[in-house]
């Protein structure tokens, strides 16, 4: 069989894009394939969040038990109210939200010493005004209620 009878498949553009096309077919199905969102238990995910507290609040062994039991709660509480999120509707949702969360605060303040909340504090402002264009910040000039 001679080539000839084939000049589009010898030329250098379609070979070009034939190379382009398999590597972004093969880039795409790796990336989908690495990135898994939900791998990690309920234990590993309080673990981190007790460890970067311990890491950036200067905890005790006592107050890093405390807030590792409340985090684990937290996780836990959060995976079991996602099937409840799904019938509920968008301002039920959110209020739901809120209540957890001001409850989490609420308990992780009575663990935490007062110069460890200031600390804590700073640091979110500081990691919230780090972050232009953030999904959740419609109005970036708003005051935040800690």
């Amino acid at each position: 069989m001679k080539l000839d009878k084939f000049p589009v498949i010898m030329s250098g553009w379609f070979k070009l894009f034939i190379i382009v096309f398999i590597t972004l077919v093969y880039s795409g199905i790796s990336y989908s394939q690495s990135y898994d969102k939900s791998g990690k238990t309920p234990e590993e995910k309080a673990t981190k969040m007790a460890d970067r507290m311990k890491q950036n609040l200067s905890l005790s062994d006592d107050q890093y038990k405390q807030i590792y039991n409340l985090a684990l709660e937290k996780v836990k509480t959060h995976a079991s109210n996602k099937e409840k999120y799904k019938t509920l509707d968008k301002e039920a949702r959110k209020s739901m939200k809120m209540q957890n969360k001001a409850e989490y605060r609420k308990q992780l303040e009575g663990i935490l010493n007062q110069d460890q909340i200031t600390k804590m504090k700073s640091l979110k402002n500081n990691h919230y005004g780090n972050k232009t264009g953030h999904k959740g910040k419609k109005n970036k000039n708003r005051d935040r209620v800690n």
